[in-house]
């Protein structure tokens, strides 16, 4: 069995035991799991369900559309999408304002008793800054309110429920919370519920709930009142506010990863704040299973209790970079009352997490093109399996440079080999093109005859670079996105493997580099140009006369103003790529046959092996 298909049988299996891994283990285990959850969720409904207190049906009241918003309510109607102008929900006391937190290891989630709006959300397990990363937006920033702001629309009103004051009730008993109380979630195991409840003149009860977990990013949201308080509902909506802020240093590269994704059946539909420069606003229908915001490394998402009719728009600014959105549920009755529910993720763009939602929010992570996706999983399983056994995720990156080097040594030494044999066939080459200049299909014929004749391929230089590809695809998507480098040291100054490695920061910023001097992107120039000093190029071939020393010498400069900028992991990684290729190629040069004096060049073993066979047979 040759080589090349070696290596492809050995790919083809790798991915097949992962695949294999992924569909009779994990998979059922992630369901398995899921199964219970939603047992769980099920059981809680119904118990929370038997305890609500709905007040007697009320006189049938329309709610007036002709009240003019204020300022700030018309921006927040851009958002929430109602029918109609925005109306202020009257009849309704109105209490202290009162701003709360739930806590957890993960999270500490802020939620305003006003509106019931979630105006703050902190994940403690990552920090920005040497500060947990903060998940929302500040409304200010954009003119729009809080996440999960809530409107109740029908065909002749609409408006919002954020000018409510409710007051808070931990379980939906005993004192109201006062303003600043903190409550830890899950301390008995036990999901924690929040109630917010407020009554419109005595005529009705109108709560928002909420459920968290002490071990989840995910928590539900909800909205119950009677059917007879606001006959003339048919929808509720639900916003993101103002969207998701950027957590990293680097901010133009996070901006960049900017999205919101909207699963409507098997359709997908992916927006940036760059698709909104003529407009502000996309609205998409179908059976929705989520809608999600995220960023380079975290998402927001809005998942109904299962896949359902729903409007979703999408609001965004190319002059802000910012992006939100909402959906709108139909507001179905039962018994006399409507209670709107949806699961809530604030989180990490880490796999196994969305993995276990069950609802394809992994495919969130960008990780390439659908081909690739394979591959990419199989690197990033590898790199966590290693961590667990060296966790140093900057040694990890470097075994992994090394095994993929080792893995394609053969490839790649074949590659260079080729190269270099048609790097010494160039002077015939050039032989013959000055010779049948003006004949170019001879010129073709003893091409082809001088390839023969050496027992050169043309292409066998890049066969083994074409296999090769979808590794090194996979291993720049996850080395680029892949949260668990947020925040991982490897040793000195490189304390962050997601961002830039700055050595140190000077007074002024300079174009395409800005005011940090980096180290690993100026060692990986010098490294490319070194490579192309003996005989190669910053592409692994060992170069040729056919390329111009200028470009070799321009190239690794240009590499290293792309690279600047880069996550150090990556930047890391194909620095020492370059390093063992640089061995690899100077071994070649080291054990290549030299030209023995006073033999023509046709009769060299590494030129013409074929014909020096042929030869030695007529003897």
């Amino acid at each position: 069995m040759k080589l090349e298909h070696r290596a492809i049988l050995a790919f083809v299996v790798s991915m097949l035991l992962f695949l294999g891994y992924d569909a009779l283990y994990l998979s059922p285990k992630l369901e398995k799991e899921r199964q219970r959850r939603s047992a769980e969720l099920l059981e809680q409904r119904q118990l929370a369900g038997d305890s609500v207190l709905v007040s007697p049906p009320a006189a049938p009241e329309t709610v007036s559309s002709a009240a003019v918003p204020a300022p700030e309510q018309g921006d927040r109607t851009a958002l929430t999408g109602s029918a109609t102008a925005d109306s202020s929900l009257t009849g309704f006391a109105e209490e202290p304002p009162v701003t709360f937190v739930v806590a957890s290891p993960l999270y500490e989630i802020a939620i305003s008793a006003t509106g019931g709006e979630i105006v703050s959300a902190r994940l403690l397990q990552f920090t920005t800054a040497d500060e947990p990363v903060q998940l929302l937006a500040d409304g200010s920033d954009w003119g729009r309110g809080g996440a999960m702001g809530v409107s109740l629309d029908g065909e002749s009103t609409g408006f919002s429920v954020a000018g409510v004051s409710f007051k808070a009730y931990l379980a939906g008993s005993g004192e109201p919370l006062a303003d600043g109380a903190r409550i830890e979630a899950g301390k008995d195991g036990q999901p924690t519920e929040v109630i917010l409840r407020a009554s419109r003149n005595g005529t009705g009860t109108i709560e928002r709930y909420y459920r968290f977990y002490a071990d989840r990013y995910d928590f539900e949201a909800g909205i119950r009142f009677g059917a007879d308080m606001f006959p003339a509902v048919e929808n509720v909506t639900w916003g993101m506010g103002a969207g998701l802020r950027s957590t990293e240093t680097n901010r133009k590269d996070d901006l960049q990863s900017f999205r919101a994704i909207v699963q409507l059946g098997a359709e997908t539909h992916a927006l940036t704040p760059s698709s909104f420069s003529r407009k502000d606003r996309e609205e998409y229908s179908g059976t929705l299973t989520w809608s999600s915001l995220q960023t380079k490394y975290f998402m927001a998402a809005m998942i109904p209790p299962e896949p359902t009719r729903a409007t979703v728009a999408v609001v965004g600014s190319k002059q802000n970079q910012a992006i939100s959105g909402q959906i709108t549920l139909p507001a179905i009755a039962r018994q006399g009352r409507v209670d709107n529910v949806i699961r809530v993720y604030m989180g990490p763009l880490d796999y196994d997490v969305l993995k276990s939602l069950g609802v394809g929010l992994e495919r969130n992570i960008q990780m390439g093109w659908r081909l690739i996706r394979p591959v990419s999983w199989a690197v990033l399983w590898s790199m966590k399996w290693m961590y667990g056994f060296i966790p140093n995720y900057g040694v990890v990156i470097v075994l992994i440079s090394i095994l993929t080097k080792v893995l394609f040594f053969r490839l790649t030494h074949k590659s260079f080999k080729s190269m270099k044999d048609l790097q010494e066939l160039q002077p015939k080459m050039q032989a013959l093109k000055e010779k049948y200049k003006n004949d170019r299909q001879r010129l073709s014929q003893e091409t082809m005859k001088l390839y023969k004749e050496a027992g050169v391929n043309p292409f066998g230089g890049c066969l083994p670079l074409l296999l090769q590809m979808p590794v090194f695809i996979a291993l720049f998507n996850v080395l680029k996105y892949m949260i668990q480098l947020r925040g991982a040291p490897f040793f000195g100054w490189m304390t962050d493997l997601s961002q830039q490695d700055v050595l140190f920061q000077i007074p002024i910023s300079l174009p395409f580099i800005g005011n940090g001097v980096s180290l690993l992107p100026i060692l990986m120039g010098v490294a490319m140009l070194l490579q192309t000093k003996i005989g190669g190029s910053i592409t692994g071939s060992p170069g040729s006369q056919a390329t111009p020393k200028s470009l070799n010498t321009i190239l690794p400069i240009v590499f290293t103003f792309l690279f600047y900028s880069m996550p150090s992991g990556l930047v890391l990684y194909w620095l020492v790529n370059t390093v063992l290729s640089i061995g690899q190629q100077y071994y070649i040069q080291k054990n290549s046959p030299k030209k023995t004096e006073g033999a023509s060049e046709e009769t060299q073993p590494e030129i013409a092996p074929k014909r020096r066979a042929k030869m030695k047979k007529e003897r």
